[in-house]
Parts: structure tokens; C-alpha cells; sequence
């Protein structure tokens, strides 16, 4: 081996060594499930052995299909638990009401049954807010009492038992931002195709 290619090998070692262990280093945006939809009951509050706040709410969610033309045509909403703990708990029950859109992220944690009963979904969150882009509000900045931790919030989470269903009254029909609204017929649509909000 020349001592041209032997500099340009050894260099590229040196280069790669490194190199390969920044890449092992950079972290990944830390993401969750998250659930975007409307407020479709009143707040149900209740406490965990612990005494944490947990409050149930049933959560709508609308779904769209786009057409061909670009129109978008609306199909059936669905329905789904919505679970929240501790002092967000407490705040999504005072702030929230029905038809109130939100996004929130967390998890879908799934209920065992007995047989013949299914198991159950329910969406735990984290995290809740009302949507920005289809809300108008002021931000208050004072600072809040102390929140319970993660952990502390997933054991009661985990304690809990699904609560009964109780469908919704009350739907917003808004189509996403930039759509006209297409009247076209719905006949051989299925809920849960199209785009859910």
C-alpha cells in the first residue's frame, strides 16, 4: 500500500470512529398517541384508592372522507372513553364542556372482560388542551399548584376500571381547515375511513 492510501485509510478511521458514536448519542423527539376530538358528555369525577382525581368523559371523534374533486364528504363520528388523572384531571372537569374540541396525548390502555363481553379501550391522557385551531381563548400565566408525577399518575390509571359508556348528544360538524363541504351521499360508507380529526 502506497503512503497516500495508507494516510486516506487511516484518516477515514479516525473520521468514522467518532462520527459513529455521535450518531448513537442523538435522541429521538420523545412522542406519544395522542386523540383529537370533541367534548361529548358532561364531566364524570371520581377518585382512586389513593384519593388522585379521576374524571371520564366521552370523547367524539369526527371522520372525513376526500373526494376525488378535493371536496370532503363527512361520515358517522365515533365514540371513545376519555380518561384523565390528578390536577389535569381536576382542570379538564372545571374547563371542558360539551362540544369543546381538544387534542390530547397519552396512551390507549385496553380493559380486560368476562367472557361474552370485549375488552375495552380507553384513551388515558397526559396531557390536555382545547384546540387551538378551532378555539379562542386567553392565556393566564399564573403558576400552578405542584402536579402529582408520571408515575404517580399511571398507578391510578392502572387501578381504575372502565367506565360505562354514554354516548354522545351533541356533534360538531366542522370539516378540516380549507375544505368545502360536499352534501354527497354517504350509502356504502364505513365508520372510521376518511380522516379523523
Amino acid at each position: 500500500m502506497s503512503n497516500v492510501a495508507h494516510l486516506f485509510v487511516e484518516a477515514v478511521s479516525q473520521t468514522e470512529g467518532p462520527a459513529r458514536h455521535e450518531d448513537r448519542s442523538i435522541m429521538t423527539i420523545p412522542v406519544q398517541q395522542s386523540l383529537a376530538g370533541f367534548i361529548a358528555s358532561d364531566a364524570d369525577v371520581s377518585f382512586t384508592g389513593s384519593g388522585i382525581t379521576r374524571v371520564h368523559f366521552r370523547a367524539g371523534v369526527e371522520h372525513w372522507r376526500r373526494e376525488q374533486d378535493g371536496t370532503f364528504t363527512k361520515l358517522d363520528n365515533t365514540f371513545h372513553d376519555l380518561l384523565i388523572f390528578g390536577k389535569t384531571a381536576e382542570r379538564a372537569a372545571a374547563r371542558f364542556r360539551k362540544g369543546d374540541q381538544f387534542v390530547a396525548h397519552g396512551y390507549v390502555d385496553t380493559r380486560p372482560a368476562e367472557p361474552p363481553a370485549r375488552p375495552s379501550e380507553v384513551f388515558v391522557a397526559r396531557k390536555i388542551g382545547h384546540d387551538l385551531a378551532r378555539t379562542a381563548y386567553d392565556v393566564n400565566r399564573t403558576p400552578v399548584t405542584p402536579r402529582q408525577t408520571p408515575h404517580q399518575l399511571d398507578q391510578a390509571a392502572a387501578s381504575t376500571t372502565a367506565p360505562p359508556p354514554n354516548d354522545a348528544q351533541r356533534a360538531p360538524t366542522t370539516p378540516p381547515a380549507g375544505a368545502t363541504y360536499s352534501t354527497a351521499p354517504r350509502s356504502g360508507t364505513a365508520t372510521g375511513q376518511g380522516i379523523g380529526l
